[in-house]
């Protein structure tokens, strides 16, 4: 297993991934509860119930905490049309998931507190699902991307962050390859979340190009990220 002794002097970049901070860009997978059509036969405490779940596991996957069983859920559809093939991470109803091809190539490097929550997949009616094992990827390590103020002055709208009333910074979709990361957030394990640019996941170099050689790079929607200070 690598660590963060192993990280070379300088570095000139790491790598975000951009999917879960794009909806459309991966077909994904969605928690039954979540479906109107459920919710639509349930008692109104039932639902209420699950809003309630579903609610604290957006919020808790964004802010790098673990998910407790009751919010991962027992039953996640997903289906597949014909010729298509299942990507290696997919955005699935607001959650990171990954396969377990994936999942077996980031387990060799330093995840620290990353947990894989699995997923019991079904298919919806008339359509194939994948045999293999998918997961939530859980990522709880928080590592500060720093330059908010110089990369997301407020109202700017050609910035790739975007200063909501100087308190919290969302990434805007699109713009996520001009993000810079300071030098201080390189230390630690190859995978984290920065909690003030929610739904980016930031991964090592040498994660990266462990999961193009493997093949299982796929979905993730890699772009560069310049390490240096604004």
């Amino acid at each position: 297993m690598h660590t963060k002794n192993d990280l070379p002097e300088r570095v000139s970049h790491v790598w975000i991934s951009t999917t879960w901070n794009n909806g459309n860009a991966i077909k994904g997978v969605i928690r039954k509860e979540f479906q109107n059509y459920w919710l639509a036969g349930q008692q109104p405490e039932v639902a209420e119930k699950y809003q309630t779940l579903l609610k604290q596991a957006f919020s808790k996957i964004k802010k790098g905490e673990p998910l407790t069983e009751e919010e991962v859920g027992e039953t996640w559809y997903y289906g597949t049309g014909p010729g298509e093939t299942t990507p290696n991470f997919m955005h699935g109803g607001g959650l990171p998931i990954v396969s377990d091809s994936a999942k077996s190539v980031l387990e060799r490097f330093d995840l620290d507190q990353t947990y894989f929550c699995n997923l019991n997949l079904q298919a919806p009616a008339g359509h194939p699902t994948t045999d293999e094992p998918y997961y939530i990827l859980n990522v709880c390590n928080k590592r500060s991307m720093g330059n908010y103020e110089a990369l997301g002055p407020e109202g700017d709208l050609t910035a790739p962050l975007d200063n909501l009333a100087g308190q919290i910074f969302l990434s805007r979709s699109g713009w996520e390859h001009k993000l810079v990361v300071i030098p201080e957030a390189l230390g630690g394990p190859d995978i984290w979340i920065d909690p003030k640019i929610p739904k980016l996941l930031f991964l090592s170099e040498r994660l990266v190009s462990a999961l193009k050689a493997a093949g299982v790079d796929d979905g993730w929607g890699l772009v560069r990220c310049s390490v240096g200070v604004l």
